[in-house]
């Protein structure tokens, strides 16, 4: 798989090698190219609708090798405290994790798929039954949940029905979510299999892709300049200490270094120098949201939206300060301030920012909290942000209120239910074990998700208890026929009959309109819509019957099929009002009011690319999980070495295998240097670090002078070491006070260097996840 990955990498960087200068993942800069004719449209048309699914795939894949580095994580852990042996943990590995690829499965019993088909279509569309079972998971249990509710049950992440079906089972369950809170304070405070969701949903493709686009070049203007922002007066002075522009005793106690940092002149000069420059990118960062609201994903707007009117119905008494400042945390704190925090982890840029950006970027994201959550406490070195706070706190609540301003999706989705029923294409992609776990779970709680009278329960009677082979069939993945009824033989065809008026109305009854017409004449312009968008050459057809039966003769069997059901509709419109003349009035002001196909082909060229970049930010996301993933393993396998417990395998470390020398700048680019408080910064540059490993599992590092052969300080590591450090919530290796390294980020590099097996029995230069593009390793002779 790795291979693979990297094969699809490295053909996705000869294309956007020219636009990658800057590190941003730019989405617009190759040329718009012109439809020279409707092939041309419904050919890029075809292509975002499979780098979509693809995007989608890839999503579930990244999220299944991150499930895995946690299952390896804690397997690892339990290892180095002894709690479990090598050889069970091996029996646990040896198997690939993930599922690679699309396979063949096979379901046990005569009628399972029929069955498994009825109750996950049950699952996907009723959302009371997912929204009942999020309360009930253990923690334990949450990861596979979410994979298969995120990833799978609702996984196209830009297909309008599943879409709308996840919002609809969000809703339910933060329905039950605010209805079980005994006072506004306590909402949505604990890691529930909900809010894990809610926190998954926000790094879908959709919500990457706004925030790539509408702040991605201001994120980047604070990642380019390396001047600090802080405002913090002991991390000014300690800076201070650190860079000999003042002394200062080593041992002082930290409330004498406070005093002396609150009363020095300088530091108080820097504040004041920075405050504006600071509250400028703050600014610059809210009117850039204002300006770009339309954007925000509906999904989003939409979710803030059922927040709030639940919040109102349960606490009526609670004041708008109070409402807009959860709203505010709702937003901003699970969605925007993590990507602005750490943008790297959101694929937003391809290397990970120096430890002086990701302070100045944490400080912007704290600003930006406080004007949302104005009942928050300021830390005591941000009160001089008072003042500001105060004087733009209006303009945000603004922002939030018409944040939520958007339509309903109830009525669009039970149009979009009977679309899917007609085109008998609800489909889902989903791993044997996937079904076996939801089996497990639902009959772990049936009783508390629903009665026995229920539908779902008679489905789970039916049912065979999962078999063994379906539960750890992980690699199997099945292509499974969503059926809303075993007896379901009459679902009207959209390709073989016409939709009567009982018909329609029966798709719309629970819409609850009694006019059928205004009902039947909103679906006919939505579904109009969407067909000229998928055929705009239709156009240029004067009347609506003569541009439906130009979609008919299209080549795409899509067009057809959305031609045809189109037809359906009108048809069914025509019999309500005695005429063709509402449709036709339908089809004159919707073409007055659509834009020309060039302008179309534009927009859908844009969304390509922007969606391209996002594809390219995943698969290179992959690469580096799989390499963790494969650091993880060889590690395992150089303790099997060392303790001689099994024989060496064939990625079994070379005793000696050289030394590698870097300097001091290359290892603070990469983050594997954190902090240098004892070297000054004018020496920085002389110094050089060399990297040995004298037997498996165990790395020395070595501090040089240029061109001395003396080491001024030595450190051994050992890699158990390490990896029970990085549990830690900020790991890091203390140096006797010359560094301060990075744990995680000295994994890695220490990986490539040592554990990583090629051709000719030497180390691969590190690749650029780890590294700037002007990093080499250098054989030390």
């Amino acid at each position: 798989m790795a291979m693979k990955l990297r094969e699809e990498i490295a053909k996705l960087r000869k294309r956007s090698l020219s636009s990658r200068k800057s590190g941003v993942v730019d989405e617009y800069d190759e040329p718009i190219p012109q439809a020279n004719s409707a092939e041309d449209y419904l050919k890029v048309q075809s292509e975002i609708r499979e780098l979509k699914s693809e995007i989608s795939h890839q999503s579930k894949r990244n999220f299944m090798l991150e499930k895995d580095l946690r299952f390896l994580d804690s397997k690892i852990a339990l290892l180095i405290n002894h709690k479990i042996t090598i050889e069970e943990l091996e029996s646990k590995i040896d198997e690939p994790l993930s599922p690679q690829a699309l396979g063949t499965g096979t379901f046990s019993g005569l009628h399972c798929p029929e069955l498994y088909g009825c109750l996950f279509f049950q699952l996907q569309t009723v959302p009371d039954y997912m929204a009942k079972l999020t309360r009930l998971v253990t923690s334990q249990e949450i990861d596979g949940l979410l994979q298969t509710v995120m990833f799978t049950l609702y996984g196209n992440q830009y297909e309008d029905r599943e879409e709308q079906l996840l919002l609809n089972m969000f809703e339910r369950a933060l329905m039950l979510e605010v209805q079980e809170a005994t006072e506004f304070n306590s909402l949505m405070r604990s890691n529930t299999a909900i809010t894990r969701m809610l926190t998954n949903y926000y790094r879908r493709g959709p919500g990457q892709e706004y925030v790539k686009s509408c702040l991605g070049d201001l994120i980047q203007s604070v990642i380019s300049n390396e001047q600090s922002l802080d405002i913090d007066p002991m991390k000014i002075y300690e800076s201070m200490i650190e860079n000999e522009e003042i002394s200062h005793p080593p041992d002082t106690p930290a409330n004498v270094l406070l005093q002396a940092a609150e009363g020095n002149a300088e530091v108080q000069r820097r504040i004041v120098e920075r405050l504006p420059v600071l509250q400028d990118l703050v600014i610059r960062i809210l009117d850039r949201l204002r300006q770009t609201i339309n954007s925000v994903p509906y999904g989003i707007r939409w979710l803030c939206k059922a927040v709030r009117s639940l919040i109102l119905e349960k606490f009526p008494d609670a004041t708008t300060e109070r409402i807009n400042s959860f709203i505010g945390g709702f937003f901003f704190l699970r969605y925007i301030n993590p990507i602005i925090a750490t943008p790297h982890a959101y694929q937003l840029v391809l290397n990970p920012p120096s430890h002086q950006c990701r302070r100045n970027l944490t400080l912007i994201a704290k600003m930006i909290q406080k004007l949302a959550n104005t009942t928050s406490v300021f830390e005591s070195y941000m009160l001089p942000m008072e003042p500001f706070v105060r004087d733009h706190s209006e303009e945000l609540k603004i922002f939030l209120a018409d944040l939520c301003k958007v339509e309903d999706f109830h009525e669009q989705l039970q149009l979009e239910e009977y679309i899917a029923l007609c085109r008998k294409d609800i489909h889902i992609n989903i791993a044997l074990s996937e079904i076996a776990l939801l089996h497990t779970l639902l009959l772990k709680y049936e009783k508390d998700i629903m009665p026995s009278t229920d539908e779902l329960c008679a489905i789970l009677r039916d049912l065979p208890a999962p078999s063994e082979v379906m539960i750890t069939s992980q690699q199997t993945i099945v292509r499974l026929e969503l059926i809303h009824s075993l007896a379901a033989t009459d679902i009207p065809n959209a390709e073989t009959s016409l939709l009567t008026v009982a018909e329609v109305s029966v798709a719309v009854a629970t819409v609850g309109s009694s006019d059928d017409s205004s009902i039947i004449c909103r679906h006919c312009r939505h579904l109009l819509v969407r067909l000229l968008k998928m055929a705009p050459h239709c156009l240029h057809e004067s009347h609506v019957n003569s541009a439906l039966q130009s979609a008919l003769l299209c080549a795409h069997e899509d067009v057809r099929m959305q031609a045809d059901l189109t037809l359906q509709h009108f048809g069914t419109l025509r019999q309500v009002t005695g005429s063709d003349e509402q449709g036709q009035r339908l089809f004159e002001e919707v073409r007055m009011n659509f834009p020309p196909q060039y302008v179309l082909y534009q927009k859908l060229q844009l969304e390509l690319q922007s969606l391209k970049s996002i594809h390219e930010a995943l698969l290179a996301h992959a690469e580096y999980l799989q390499e963790q993933l494969d650091a993880y393993k060889e590690y395992l396998t150089a303790v099997r070495a060392k303790v001689g417990e099994l024989q060496a395998g064939p990625y079994i470390f070379k005793k000696a295998r050289g030394t590698s020398r870097f300097t001091h700048s290359q290892l603070e680019k990469e983050g594997v240097i954190l902090e240098s408080p004892g070297i000054p910064t004018q020496r920085r540059a002389t110094i050089q670090y060399v990297f040995s490993c004298p037997e498996p599992g165990i790395y020395n590092i070595a501090m040089h002078r240029k061109g001395s052969q003396k080491a001024i300080y030595e450190k051994t590591l050992h890699l158990e070491d390490l990896l029970e450090l990085q549990h830690l919530s900020d790991p890091i290796i203390e140096m006797e006070g010359f560094v301060v390294l990075n744990v995680r980020r000295t994994l890695i590099l220490l990986n490539r260097i040592f554990m990583r097996k090629d051709s000719g029995g030497y180390h691969r230069p590190i690749s650029r996840h780890f590294s700037a593009p002007t990093l080499t390793v250098t054989k030390a002779t």
